[in-house]
């Protein structure tokens, strides 16, 4: 069959040394197009700068250390503190008045309550002005016809004898309000109030009508049939898992405040210290530490694996107290620690560290620590200004903090309102300061009053500088220059030649030029015969001449050496009819002082605010006495 089909024949295949151009092209084009992708790729990237560079060895150099070498004295140990702070926000009704009504709005409040800071704070603090934002203005008052916000209920105030009642409305029976009556003496009286059950509710309820005809249906609680449900409620213990325990630090510091009426050793017991160990641990301790530590006493306890039980400590076993450290107003005052021997011995405080080479750089002073503790906290600067202006012309916000000082902050933060501070507290050195926001009637004007009223604005200020130091105080001197003692009638402020000098207070020029060894020298007259002079002034500010008016704050000079001077300071006078007195001791006037039914409804104002802070933020500056 297949005897006469032709032979099959194919091209033959290409021999192995020819080249095959099409695979050759491909090649190239491939690799031209790789070849761009990758330099384009490269050339992107060094331009963002995402390039790695090589690592480069740091090889230590024996300098002396320049201006940038910050750590002078890197074998002085920085002194450990403990700041108790407590912030809390929450939302409660208060009282206002909104033209002639009363009217109570709900709003959010936030109280702080913190121990100030010792060190220099880590967030930029703008420098001190004590006048910045001198005069705070309130946002303008509500009208009476204006309609409430949603939160707010108007309150009409009018005696109940007046009240008309109709003959028909539904009232309680003599029975029922004699039964009322008895059972709130004896919840009054009784330790702890019963609790009341949900079908109680519907018994406070008013009788309906007497006439059935006139009752509606729902008015019949007969017909209302109530049925109380349990919650269904699944209680599911909290566990921790195998890696959480293993992580459980070995070492434990804990700070705590002493509460009201307990001692050190109900401390210990909640801490878990068991009666051998709070045995021993107050046998160690001193006698005032067993009997008389105060309310608010810092303690600092640290929780340690017992002897060497490490392994156990692991999982949350065999720990308990090794050390306790009390801290008072200059530091640590007693530390009881264990030994090797499973006891605990008494250990001797560290000894206060030598003085600072330059005061300047040693410590932080009261405005810095209220103004960095306060922005650490979240707190506007709106309010933060209030602050510094409230408590400027009563307290001496340059000087330095120290230990156990401590600051309150209350104040609203409504969200479509601007926050406004309603009280703030300071102590200082056991001197305790309550200001209570107060909005002048009629006015967009606020000011700050004391629980008795007046204002902590004063009648003058006590430094005539926003910056300086007193390089000599009021009283019987050697004088630099001419050598022999002498009445010193004022005091010098030393501060950078040309700081800017303030008017301490509102008042008419009586003189202004140079006077002999005073220099150039500006004479204000003031109010209720005080006169106040400020000498050895560099420059007069313009249109300070006799008979012009100036204001509380006002610059009228700067700081120079004209005179008999040594250095450039501002020689500061304060005399009241004719008589020189010590500006940094004499009782100066208030600005403002209520009286009469101002003054009552002050009060009203400042126990709506005590009552609030004292209920959801617990203890405050002025009990911590």
């Amino acid at each position: 069959m297949f005897a006469d089909a032709p032979s099959l024949s194919g091209p033959a295949s290409p021999p192995r040394q020819a080249l095959n151009l099409r695979w050759l092209a491909g090649s190239l084009l491939t690799a031209v197009a790789g070849a761009g992708l990758i330099g384009l790729a490269l050339s992107l990237a060094s331009v963002d700068g995402i390039v790695p560079v090589p690592p480069e060895r740091a090889v230590p150099s024996h300098g002396d250390g320049g201006a940038g070498d910050a750590a002078r004295k890197g074998d002085r140990l920085v002194r450990d503190e403990m700041i108790v702070a407590a912030k809390t926000a929450f939302k409660a009704p208060m009282s206002e008045r909104a033209g002639e009504r009363e009217v109570i709005r709900v709003h959010s409040y936030v109280q702080i309550a913190t121990e100030l800071p010792l060190r220099a704070p880590d967030v930029p603090v703008p420098p001190f002005d004590p006048l910045r934002g001198a005069r705070i203005e309130a946002p303008p008052a509500q009208e009476g016809d204006s309609d409430p916000a949603e939160t707010a209920v108007t309150l009409v105030r009018s005696p109940l004898a007046e009240a008309p009642l109709e003959a028909d409305a539904p009232a309680l029976s003599d029975a029922e309000v004699d039964a009322m009556v008895a059972e709130t003496q004896t919840l009054a009286n009784g330790a702890l109030p019963p609790a009341f059950p949900a079908e109680g509710l519907l018994s406070r309820a008013l009788r309906p009508a007497a006439v059935p005809d006139e009752a509606g249906p729902e008015a019949r609680f007969r017909n209302i049939e109530v049925r109380i449900l349990p919650e269904n409620l699944t209680e599911i213990a909290e566990t921790a898992t195998a890696g959480e325990e293993a992580g459980r630090r070995l070492f434990e510091e804990r700070d705590l405040v002493l509460g009201k009426d307990q001692s050190l050793a109900d401390l210990l017991k909640r801490n878990g210290a068991g009666p051998a160990r709070l045995a021993a641990l107050t046998a160690a301790l001193s006698e005032r530490a067993r009997t008389d530590l105060s309310e608010g006493q810092h303690v600092r306890l640290l929780i340690a694996p017992e002897g060497d039980h490490v392994a156990k400590a692991g999982n949350g076993e065999s720990r308990g107290i090794a050390r306790v450290t009390l801290y008072g107003e200059d530091g640590i005052q007693e530390i009881v620690a264990a030994n090797d021997r499973g006891g605990f011995v008494s250990v001797a405080p560290p000894r206060p560290g030598a003085a600072q080479d330059d005061d300047e750089e040693s410590g932080v002073t009261l405005y810095e620590s209220l103004y960095g503790t306060a922005l650490k906290n979240g707190v506007p600067r709106p309010i933060i200004e209030e602050m510094v202006m409230a408590l400027a012309t009563s307290t001496d916000l340059q000087q330095r903090t120290g230990a156990g000082d401590r600051a309150e902050l209350f104040f609203t933060e409504d969200e479509d309102a601007r926050p406004e501070l309603l009280y703030v507290g300071l102590r200082v050195h056991d001197e305790i300061y309550g200001l209570y926001r107060y909005r002048v009637p009629g006015t967009s004007e606020v000011d700050y009053l004391d629980p008795n009223g007046r204002s902590s604005q004063k009648f003058l200020m006590r430094r005539p500088v926003a910056e300086g130091r007193i390089s000599s105080p009021f009283g019987l001197r050697l004088h630099p220059i001419l050598g022999y003692s002498r009445p010193h009638n004022g005091v010098d402020w030393a501060a950078t030649r040309g700081t800017p000098i303030m008017a301490t207070g509102d008042g008419t020029i009586v003189s202004a030029g140079a006077r002999s060894g005073y220099g150039n020298r500006v004479e204000i007259q003031h109010a209720n015969g005080y006169t106040t002079a400020y000498n050895h002034m560099a420059r007069i500010a313009r249109g300070i001449a006799p008979g012009a008016r100036v204001r509380l704050g006002q610059v009228i000079g700067a700081v120079g050496t004209t005179g008999l001077s040594t250095g450039p300071h501002v020689h500061y006078e304060v005399a009241i009819n004719g008589r020189f007195v010590d500006p940094m001791k004499i009782r100066l006037p208030s600005a403002r002082e209520l009286t009469g039914p101002s003054l009552a409804a002050f009060r009203q104002a400042e126990e709506q605010i005590d009552a609030l802070r004292q209920k959801h933020g617990g203890k405050t500056v002025a009990e911590r006495t």
